[in-house]
This record gives C-alpha cells, sequence and structure tokens, in this order.
C-alpha cells in the first residue's frame, strides 16, 4: 500500500514538471502594435494673387450748400468693374490662416439724377424749375485689408473656408460733370452745365469671405470666392463750377458708404517645403 502512495506521489510529480516545461517552452502569439503616423502640421508662410469682378452699390447721395443739407440724388449707380489683389500670408495652424492683401479695382461709372427742391431756372422762362442729370468716374478703388480665415476641413483636396478682414480704402473720383434741365424748357438754362471737382481719400472698410480652394500640389492651391466689401462713406465732388467759367455755385456732393460684391479667383503658393510623408513604425512587439 506504501509502494503504491510512493508511486502516486512520483506520477504527480512528473506530470507537474512537464506541464512547467511546456509552459516554458509557449511563445504567446506576438501583439499587434497599431502604426504610428507622424503628421507634420500645416505651417509656413504663402503668397497669393486673384483677379475679380465686381458689383459696386452706393448709398444715399447728398449735396449741401455749406453744413445745409439741400437735397438727395434720386438715382445713383455705379457699373461693375474688375479687380486685381495680390497678397503674402502665414498658415498658423491646419484650420486658421492670416494674410495681409492690397486690391485695386478698377474704374466704374456712375450716373444719377438730381432735382434740389425748390430750384428755380433764371432764363426766359420764370418759374420754371430745374433738374440736373449726373455723369462722373469712381477712377480707382484701392483696398489694403488686414485678413483671418478658418479653413473647414479638407475633402478630396478641397477645402472650404470663411474669414473676415479689416483696412481701409483710398477712393478717388473724378470730376462730376451736371446737365442742368429746365421744365418747362429754358433755352438759356438748358444750355448750363455745371463740374463738380472729384475728390479722393483714404476710408475705413471691412470685410467678409467665403470660398473653397483645390490642392493642385503639395506648394499650390487654386482659390475661388465671394467678398463682400464694405466701405464707408465719404466726400464725393466739391463745389459746382459752370462749364466754360462763372463763380461757384451749388455744394460738396457726399456718398453714404460703398458695397462692393465680388466673385474672385487665384492660386496661393507656400514658400516652405511640402509637408513630410507619414512615418509608419511597424516593429512586431512580444510580450
Amino acid at each position: 500500500m506504501r509502494s503504491f502512495k510512493n508511486i502516486s506521489l512520483v506520477a504527480a510529480a512528473l506530470m507537474s514538471s512537464t506541464m512547467m516545461v511546456q509552459a516554458a517552452d509557449f511563445n504567446p502569439p506576438p501583439e499587434y502594435i497599431p502604426p504610428e503616423v507622424v503628421v507634420e502640421h500645416a505651417g509656413g508662410w504663402y503668397i497669393r494673387g486673384d483677379i475679380g469682378y465686381a458689383k459696386m452699390n452706393i448709398d444715399d447721395v447728398t449735396y449741401f450748400q455749406g453744413a445745409l443739407l439741400t437735397g438727395v440724388f434720386e438715382r445713383n449707380d455705379l457699373d461693375t468693374t474688375w479687380s486685381l489683389q495680390g497678397g503674402i500670408g502665414y498658415q498658423v495652424t491646419d484650420y486658421m490662416r492670416v494674410d495681409a492683401t492690397l486690391k485695386y479695382f478698377g474704374s466704374s461709372d456712375f450716373t444719377g439724377s438730381s432735382a434740389p427742391a425748390g430750384s428755380v431756372c433764371n432764363g426766359a422762362f420764370p418759374g420754371s424749375t430745374c433738374a440736373f442729370t449726373d455723369n462722373a468716374e469712381l477712377e480707382s478703388t484701392l483696398v489694403l485689408m488686414a485678413n483671418a480665415y478658418w479653413d473647414l476641413g479638407t475633402y478630396h483636396s478641397f477645402t472650404p473656408y470663411v474669414g473676415a478682414g479689416i483696412g481701409g480704402a483710398h477712393v478717388k473720383w473724378g470730376d462730376l460733370l451736371n446737365d442742368q434741365v429746365c421744365t418747362p424748357a429754358d433755352p438759356l438754362c438748358d444750355a448750363t452745365d455745371f463740374t463738380h471737382a472729384g475728390e479722393s481719400g483714404w476710408r475705413f472698410a471691412w470685410a467678409l469671405h467665403a470660398g473653397t480652394s483645390y490642392d493642385i500640389n503639395c506648394k499650390l492651391k487654386a482659390d475661388a470666392g465671394y467678398t463682400f466689401t464694405r466701405i464707408e462713406g465719404g466726400r464725393m465732388f466739391g463745389s459746382g463750377v459752370p462749364v466754360g467759367g462763372g463763380a461757384a455755385v451749388g455744394g460738396n456732393v457726399f456718398d453714404g458708404g460703398i458695397d462692393v460684391h465680388e466673385g474672385h479667383v487665384g492660386l496661393r503658393y507656400a514658400l516652405g517645403g511640402c509637408a513630410e510623408a507619414p512615418v509608419y513604425d511597424n516593429e512586431i512587439v512580444y510580450k
């Protein structure tokens, strides 16, 4: 009986030793570590250039005799024009960039009409009233703007964005020609026209932007967008002088501001190197 117990104990010890040896020889399957992706954040300087097509709308045009409001133009229109823009910017993060731009708008024809209240033609027909047809040219508009943009993510190489800007605009008006027309017709006054010297100067301006860029390659992007620019009001023309000479008559003319709706296309070129390709760590770790 004692011999049987001894044999059982020996067998149990052998089985335990065998299992320990097998456990020591067992190699578990390797644990897979996902590849680590290293992406360089967007950043660096870029330059940009754009061409555009713009429609300008002008707010109320008023004219004064000294400090006294004389009247408001019954009609005032600005034609469409073209624009050129250049700038330099910096991509701050993947989702934010800033730039400074200088934009030039070409000339735009201005047409209007005015009829001063109680204006009388002092010609052959006393009591007749007069009105004016007004023609001039907004010779040039130069807009200097600091802008910030928020890129909304890239989808198949397209990146929509929104933005805003603040700055100033230099507005230059050409001379205004008043063509006087009397009712009933007054031959003397109908032949009398006036000119008002155009004014120029800087005004406060701000802008809102929206658009989409497309990655042509790692350094070059195509850009198409819309910009609304608000140019605050200011002086347009000085006092009127009869064509052919004479004493100054008529008052100074002011506008209430100019709204510019502009569509534009252009290119942005990164001055730095391209972003590095992703780096993968595929080492298999055994545990």
